[in-house]
């Protein structure tokens, strides 16, 4: 049984960030792929995002094969090294700057019930930063990781990293 401490950073280890690109990049046409490409896990946390944002009045979020790649490289990265956090988040958006004039991204890790998609959302829903993004209007497009493994001594923890794009 995880102490009192670990629960609270199981339940609230994320963080968020925002990039605005050069406003000057032509934003180029996304290719989406059907939700059947990803994993169960990356599934229900697209569901439940986008429940959250129909509550919300806002279209859903459709996914992109770009930004599924770059959220599964970043949450790979972060379970093998066994580091939370966005990293060189600017660095790898500015990859995609042609692409997306506006990036955001949640990142969060739990296990057991907490690596939940209803938990996860609802830890994100709790955090000014991570609403922001989840509900952020201009948001159209999402690339979602959730790689499963040992991280931070926790068995079977989900490792998420969502990227959030206009």
């Amino acid at each position: 049984m995880p102490t009192k401490k670990q629960l609270c950073v199981l339940i609230f280890a994320a963080s968020t960030a925002l990039f605005a690109a050069n406003a000057t990049s032509a934003p180029v046409a996304a290719h989406t792929t059907s939700a059947a490409t990803l994993s169960a896990r990356e599934t229900a946390l697209l569901e439940r995002i986008n429940s959250v944002r129909a509550e919300h009045q806002l279209s859903p979020l459709r996914i992109d094969p770009v930004l599924v790649r770059t959220a599964r490289a970043h949450s790979g990265r972060m379970l093998r090294q066994g580091v939370f956090g966005h990293g060189d988040f600017a660095g790898r958006m500015r990859a995609l700057r042609g692409r997306f004039p506006l990036l955001g991204e949640n990142i969060a890790w739990g296990s057991g019930s907490y690596a939940s998609a209803r938990s996860l959302v609802k830890a994100w829903m709790a955090s000014p930063g991570h609403r922001a993004n989840l509900l952020h209007p201009r948001f159209r497009r999402i690339g979602i990781g959730a790689p499963v493994g040992t991280f931070s001594g926790y068995r079977r923890a989900a490792v998420v990293t969502t990227d959030f794009a206009s």
